[in-house]
């Protein structure tokens, strides 16, 4: 009966052994992907916002260098005829120049003479990166320079002045690298995310890794990473989430498991020589024995329970910092998914459209541009977009207000189609005193109180009143009354799941006039 009683109480110590360890892997597993989700996640929220914060302080510097291109002073400094004159009137004009959005955010800020001589408005750059800026803008016709000098970098914007169709000199603003090591500094309290900015084949910043071919090797064996052209400057940026935290998690078990096993062989081995000895209570003596396994057991559990608070902790905490960061995300964000590298000529060529200084342009050139965006967009939701735009050689002596139309074929890629697959089609019509042209999408269009209140909208001057979901619309027509005069304007067609058309009517305005 004693030897019963005891094969029996070996027996349900061998089977709770192995749930146990079961268990173990279960938990194991269960834990890591949890981990792996929450560190991607989280990892994903981190780089939208410094991938946001990095382009919004580049963009700042683009659009500096394009007011200063424009205005008057710097027209008047760059067109002086002798050394002497270009010098003392940059001086006198160097206060006025450093007031404006993004100059603060610019190091160094020099204005440039089609001939190469050039004057500081503020900064130290030395002269032989300057030097090298004005070469790469007069040869390569950048937008944007990357130059190093003295163990430096400068990142910035550069903006050609044009005077009567010629280049008569250049705008330059840089920041330090250092100043983005600031920005990218903020993170390093998320031990399992890694950040670098690269250069070409040049690592110009990373926390935690110290060439490139590290930075192959963390790319690799990331579970996580994304890859963003900042700007138009050439920098990449890439963050990525390491392996830090679930590796923890498996040394952890890796540990605690073979201790645990050899904890549970000791009692089993223990609990059979005791009631080996003594069977005078075989009953009792298994009872206690089973207790005192059910407390090693929830001790070993309440402390795995421990281990993974402690980490989740961690990851609120991560969490917390990136949504605090994402409070002051810029509204400039434009939001784009990491694109083939062929498509950033077709940016930098949207946004020189859109910079541009002429108010008019063809409508040629125009459908052009609309061409270029769609395929970006096409580019950026594979499969889901069509684009139908029909022009026509006449088009070319039709002059429109410039970046009139982007914005309406976003409204209806956005809002109209509203993430699903359709077609967006733009046409013109050419009248003897007008011009209308005619935006459409087969999307999920709007019911008639959803286009009545669109159409109001369309007549509102407060901003604080104006639907943010259409204001691109809104700033269009207000845009064409301002220009062409009350009589022109949008005009909106919808019905629900039958798609929407916004028709442009604008005065004709011929080249040849």
């Amino acid at each position: 009966m004693n030897k019963v009683l005891l094969r029996k109480y070996i027996a349900n110590l061998t089977l709770l052994f192995f749930s146990l360890i079961l268990l173990w892997v279960i938990f194991y597993v269960l834990t890591r992907q949890i981990m792996e989700q929450n560190m991607q996640q989280q990892a994903l929220i981190s780089s939208e916002s410094i991938i946001s914060r990095i382009e919004e302080d580049l963009l700042s510097l683009e659009n500096a260098a394009y007011e200063l291109g424009t205005t008057d002073a710097v027209n008047a400094i760059i067109t002086t005829d002798d050394n002497r004159s270009f010098y003392d009137a940059a001086s006198s004009a160097e206060d006025s120049l450093l007031i404006g959005t993004g100059m603060e955010n610019a190091d160094n800020i020099v204005i440039f003479r089609s001939d190469g001589l050039f004057y500081r408005i503020k900064g130290s750059i030395p002269n032989t990166a300057l030097k090298r800026a004005f070469y790469l803008m007069e040869r390569e016709e950048m937008s944007t320079v990357t130059v190093s000098s003295g163990g430096n970098t400068y990142i910035g914007a550069c903006e050609t002045v044009i005077r009567d169709g010629r280049k008569i000199g250049y705008i330059l603003l840089l920041m330090e690298q250092a100043k983005i090591e600031q920005i990218l500094n903020v993170y390093n309290d998320l031990d399992y995310l890694g950040v670098a900015l690269v250069s070409g084949d040049k690592l110009l910043y990373s926390n935690r890794i110290s060439n490139t071919d590290q930075l192959k090797v963390a790319i690799e064996e990331a579970v996580f990473c994304k890859e963003k052209e900042i700007g138009l400057s050439g920098c990449r940026l890439l963050v990525y989430c390491e392996r830090g935290i679930t590796g923890s998690l498996s040394t952890y078990f890796r540990i605690a498991m073979p201790v645990t096993i050899l904890i549970l062989i000791f009692v089993m081995l223990l609990s059979a020589r005791y009631m080996n000895r003594n069977l005078i209570d075989p009953i009792n003596n298994v009872e206690r024995a089973l207790y005192e396994t059910q407390i090693r057991v929830q001790e070993s559990e309440l402390e795995n329970e421990r281990t993974l608070i402690a980490l989740l902790k961690k990851q609120i905490s991560a969490h917390f910092t990136v949504n605090t960061l994402n409070v002051v995300r810029s509204l400039i964000n434009k939001g784009e998914k990491e694109s083939a590298s062929r498509i950033c000529d077709e940016l930098s060529a949207l946004l020189r459209y859109a910079n541009a200084a002429d108010e008019y342009i063809s409508l040629l050139e125009e459908f052009w541009v609309l061409e270029q965006y769609t395929g970006i967009m096409q580019i950026r939701y594979p499969g889901r977009i069509t684009a139908q735009i029909e022009s026509d050689d006449a088009f070319e002596k039709i002059l429109i207000p410039r970046m009139l139309l982007q914005p309406i074929v976003e409204n209806a890629i956005i809002h109209g189609l509203a993430g699903g697959v359709g077609t967006v089609g733009v046409s013109a019509k050419l009248h003897p005193d007008e011009v209308i042209i005619t935006v459409e999408d087969d999307g999920c269009g709007m019911d008639a109180d959803q286009l009545h209140k669109v159409t109001q909208g369309l007549e509102l001057d407060d901003y604080e009143e104006r639907d943010l979901n259409h204001i691109a619309l809104q700033n269009i027509q207000r845009r064409i009354r301002m220009v062409c005069g009350e009589p022109y304007g949008l005009k909106i067609e919808s019905a629900k799941q039958q798609g929407t058309k916004v028709y442009v009517h604008l005065p004709l305005k011929s080249a040849e006039a």
